[in-house]
């Protein structure tokens, strides 16, 4: 793990071996190195997604492995997020006003309606100005203001006329395409070969789609703009054994720019990623020793994430004590609270614990690991609520 080391990411470490078991399991049946591995980026942290949770994938890193196979249970769906430059900053009730016309603006892209999930979960529109302290490098466009805004949409969970759906436990057409393993941890869909193949040009279909659909959102919203960067952080964006879960992940450092938001009340950052876990990266994390182990470096080495965000925390709670297995995907979590009179939760799956947002400590664990640099800083001007 390469996170910062609170009950966020101890959520996450814990959980995570069940699903690499599951992926292990299914490789060793196929006749496949089982080498499946999860690098925590800084944000590691829970998934809210109770079904990807209970399939034991955790949220912020990297899963990838080998085989001609993709795995379904850890549910890509293309979310992410688009910078774009403004003129000015607009008012923000005319902002608010055009975020709740969303609505009834019936708005389409390819002939597909378009819903609105700027108001759910952890979705939002911020607008920002440059920040007038020194930046590490020039800013793109000569940017004064700029907006960021995290959104993915259904439009393609659920099987349409455009392909079986995104989500396994929103369709049963992409189940009936699955190979269902029963493993000692409990159930793995995956798509082999061919059928891979070609869920997979579904997939990039969806996220060229959730793309331009951010595109389209922000220019109902401001009109004017030129985007900067246009980001996915959940998805397959390396191939289809290649999952950026929570973080962004790049082959060419040099290619773009990434944002990385934090707490409401801190500013967001434009990252330059750097070419990372090589031998440095991996002894600064303390994993060389590791990596040796089980022969991982070189295939760990061109891995390249950064975090997209603070990620979810739990300012009350140390940890987790222990992990029980009740049956196959069946666990409960006993966690530590940070109060040693309070009673320890006992969870299933962490979507009903109150949590909060990590600040700054996920920017300065990024750049003690040297994974990337925050080059432009924003300072946060308003968040467009509904």
């Amino acid at each position: 793990m390469g996170g910062v080391d609170d009950c966020g990411m101890r959520l996450c470490e814990a959980n995570v071996p069940y699903g690499l078991a599951k992926i292990h399991h299914v490789q060793q049946k196929l006749g496949v190195d089982a080498d499946a591995t999860f690098v925590g980026s800084p944000d590691a942290t829970i998934t809210r997604n109770n079904n990807r949770w209970k399939q034991g994938f955790g949220y912020g890193g990297m899963y990838r492995w080998s085989g001609d196979f993709t795995v379904l249970d850890i549910k890509p769906n293309a979310c992410g997020m688009l910078v774009g430059s403004l003129p000015n900053i607009p008012e923000i009730d005319e902002l608010r006003e055009r975020l709740h016309s969303f609505d009834t603006a019936e708005l389409t892209l390819d002939g597909i309606p378009i819903d609105n999930d700027l108001t759910e979960s952890n979705h939002f529109v911020d607008v920002f100005e440059v920040s007038e302290a020194d930046q590490r490098e020039p800013v793109p466009e000569d940017a004064r203001y700029m907006f960021i805004m995290h959104s993915s949409g259904h439009e393609h969970r659920e099987p349409s006329e455009r392909g079986v759906g995104l989500y396994w436990d929103k369709s049963d057409e992409l189940c009936a395409l699955a190979d269902t393993f029963d493993t000692p941890w409990g159930k793995l869909r995956i798509l082999q070969g061919e059928r891979a193949a070609e869920w997979y040009t579904f997939y990039k279909k969806a996220q060229d789609f959730n793309h331009r659909r951010r595109e389209l959102m922000a220019e109902w919203l401001f009109g004017d703009f030129s985007s900067l960067i246009n980001a996915t952080h959940q998805g397959l964006v390396r191939g289809y054994n290649q999952a950026n879960i929570g973080c962004y992940t790049f082959e060419d450092a040099s290619a773009s720019l990434f944002p990385l938001t934090l707490s409401p009340l801190l500013p967001a950052f434009l990252v330059r990623g750097k070419p990372n876990l090589g031998a440095a990266t991996a002894e600064r994390a303390g994993w060389a020793e590791r990596l040796e182990k089980h022969g991982l470096a070189d295939k760990l080495a061109d891995t390249n994430l950064l975090p997209h965000g603070g990620g979810y925390n739990y300012p009350h709670l140390r940890g987790v004590a222990r992990t029980v297995q009740i049956g196959t995907d069946d666990r409960r979590f006993e966690l530590m609270p940070a109060d040693p009179a309070a009673d320890a939760p006992v969870i299933v799956t962490p979507r009903a614990l109150e949590y909060s947002y990590r600040g700054m400590e996920v920017k300065d664990r990024m750049e003690q690991l040297d994974l990337g640099e925050a080059v432009v800083e924003l300072d946060l001007k308003y968040v467009v609520t509904a």
